[in-house]
C-alpha cells in the first residue's frame, strides 16, 4: 500500500480546519505545502520521503508525543519561523504574559542599539566581567537580574 504524499494530507487537514502540522521527524513536498501555506513544523525536509511505516499508536488522535513532550487536547500549541511550544491551557495566560514581556524588552533593546547603545553598554558588560574577575562564581544571569535587565525570569 503507497502512503499519502504529506501534501495531500495537508490539504485534507487544512479543510478540516488544522492550524498547523507538526512532524517528529522530516518532512517531503515542501513546494507543495507552501503552495497550501498550512505551516509545517518539522526537522527539515526529506525528499525521499518515509523510509518506514510505523503502526499507528492506539491514542495517535487523542495525544502525540514529541520527544519528551505529551501533548493532549489540553494543551496549546504556538509556532512560528523559529519552532513551536506546547503549553498547558491552563498555563497559556501566563505564558503569554511573560512573552509579550519578554519581546517588550528585546523590541526596547534594539531601539537602543538603533539609537548607538551596544547590548554591551545596556547591560553593563565591563561591569561584569570585573565583578566576575573577582568573584569567579558571579553568573551574567545573576548580573542581569542585579541591574534589572533579566528577561526571562
Amino acid at each position: 500500500m503507497r502512503r499519502a504524499s504529506a501534501s495531500w494530507s495537508c490539504w485534507r487537514h487544512k479543510r478540516q480546519g488544522v492550524g498547523a502540522v507538526m512532524v517528529w521527524g522530516r518532512h517531503r513536498d515542501t513546494p507543495e505545502l507552501t503552495q497550501i501555506a498550512l505551516p509545517v513544523f518539522s526537522y527539515g525536509r526529506y525528499p525521499a520521503g518515509p523510509v518506514r511505516l510505523d503502526e499507528q499508536e492506539p491514542s495517535a488522535l487523542v495525544s502525540a508525543r514529541f520527544g519528551a513532550c505529551l501533548v493532549t487536547r489540553d494543551d496549546i500549541v504556538f509556532g512560528d519561523d523559529d519552532g513551536v511550544v506546547f503549553v498547558a491551557a491552563s498555563q497559556a495566560g501566563e505564558v503569554l504574559a511573560a512573552a509579550r514581556q519578554i519581546g517588550e524588552v528585546e523590541r526596547d533593546q534594539a531601539r537602543k542599539i538603533q539609537a548607538g547603545q551596544t547590548l554591551r553598554q545596556q547591560t553593563a558588560f565591563s561591569e561584569y566581567l570585573a565583578r566576575r574577575a573577582a568573584e569567579p562564581s558571579y553568573t551574567f544571569r545573576r548580573h542581569l537580574r542585579r541591574i534589572g535587565g533579566a528577561i526571562e525570569e
